[in-house]
C-alpha cells in the first residue's frame, strides 16, 4: 500500500516536471502580415496615422486594444498600395460578411500582473517607443511578446531611474 502510494506521488511528480518542461506551442498566426512601417507613414486628414490611431486604448484604458475592422476599413474598402498587398482583400471579406477581423493578442500580461497603459502614457509621459522599440520598422506583426523588451526587470530600471514605486503590490496583486 504505501509503495503504491510512494508509485503514485512520484509519477505525479514526473508528470508535473515534464509538463512544466515542455515549451509554450507557438501561438496561432496572425491574420494578416501587418506591416507597422506602412502605416506609420499614411497619411490622413489629421496629419499621418500614429500609435493611438489603431490602439486607442493606450491613452485612456488598461490595454491599449487593437483597431476595429471598420476603422481599417477606412482606408482599406479599396486595395491600397501599388500593387497592393496579397492578403489584403481578407479585411474587405470580413467587412463584406459583417466582421469581426480577429488579431491574436501578443501582448497582454499575465492575470498576477497590473498594468495600465493610461497610467504609463498619460500620467508618466511615456511614449509607445519607451516599452515597445521602434515599431516603425516592424513588417510584420509580433507573434510572441517581446521578452527582452516588456521584462520585469526592465520595468523595474524605468521605475527606478523615474522614481516610481518598485513594491511588489504596484504591478503584482
Amino acid at each position: 500500500m504505501r509503495r503504491a502510494a510512494l508509485l503514485a506521488v512520484t509519477a505525479l511528480l514526473a508528470g508535473v516536471v515534464l509538463v512544466g518542461c515542455r515549451r509554450p506551442s507557438p501561438p496561432p498566426p496572425q491574420p494578416l502580415p501587418f506591416d507597422h512601417s506602412i502605416h506609420v507613414r499614411v497619411e490622413l486628414d489629421q496629419g499621418t496615422l500614429q500609435c493611438t490611431s489603431c490602439h486607442p486604448g493606450a491613452e485612456r484604458g488598461a490595454h491599449a486594444g487593437l483597431p476595429a475592422l471598420a476603422y481599417c476599413l477606412r482606408c482599406h474598402m479599396r486595395p491600397q498600395g501599388d500593387p497592393p498587398s496579397p492578403r489584403e482583400h481578407l479585411v474587405r471579406e470580413a467587412g463584406a460578411r459583417g466582421g469581426p477581423f480577429r488579431w491574436i493578442q501578443v501582448t497582454r500580461e499575465p492575470g498576477h500582473v497590473y498594468f495600465s497603459h493610461a497610467a504609463h502614457v498619460s500620467l508618466a509621459k511615456l511614449t509607445c517607443k519607451d516599452c515597445h522599440g521602434d515599431v516603425t520598422s516592424w513588417q510584420a506583426a509580433p507573434k510572441a511578446p517581446n521578452q527582452r523588451l516588456l521584462s520585469m526587470d526592465r520595468c523595474l530600471a524605468c521605475h527606478r531611474a523615474r522614481g516610481a514605486p518598485t513594491h511588489c503590490n504596484t504591478c503584482h496583486q
